[in-house]
């Protein structure tokens, strides 16, 4: 056979063998790559990667131990009962804004934008809480905060980093 004609059957089976395992899908207003049924968010994946080559972190901080306390009272009072037993597990703040992960028992984990006026609140409509599938968890959940609480500072909302299977798998 002559090399041409291997060459072309090549490039043929292999755009076949691509077709048929590789779709674009639409989900909610986004699109993403399903590959043997499974699917992939490669814009969620390129956002996430340039949010970690191109953050600067350094003006947000943890909290203070009793920042820390005051955001997790805010948000074990925003919706008791089931919020009463809260455990922080992070939280990022930048002057007047934070926000926490925190976990509960019968609640799954979530996100909390709080602001302080001149107490910590909850941010009532920047609650984060569910499986992000399939999803990028950071980019979702930063798409999410950022269109429930347009005041939030950027700075700080770029530096909000999670642990993806605790937020796939709720």
């Amino acid at each position: 056979m002559k090399k041409r004609v291997a060459l072309t059957v090549a490039l043929l089976t292999a755009a076949l063998v691509f077709d048929s395992h590789v779709d674009l899908v639409e989900r909610d207003s986004r699109t993403v790559v399903q590959v043997n049924g499974r699917l992939h968010d490669v814009q969620g994946w390129l956002a996430e990667t340039g949010q970690r080559l191109t953050r600067r972190c350094q003006a947000v901080q943890t909290p203070a131990p009793a920042d820390a306390q005051a955001l997790l009272a805010a948000v074990r009072a925003y919706s008791p009962p089931d919020s009463a037993d809260g455990q922080l597990v992070q939280a990022w703040q930048l002057e007047d804004w934070a926000v926490a992960e925190v976990h509960f028992s019968r609640l799954k984990p979530t996100l909390v934008v709080l602001q302080r006026a001149p107490d910590w609140r909850v941010h009532p409509q920047a609650v984060w809480s569910g499986s992000t599938a399939p999803w990028r968890v950071n980019d979702f959940v930063r798409r999410y905060l950022r269109q429930q609480a347009p005041d939030l500072p950027g700075t700080l909302l770029h530096c909000v980093e999670v642990e993806p299977l605790r937020f796939l798998a709720s």
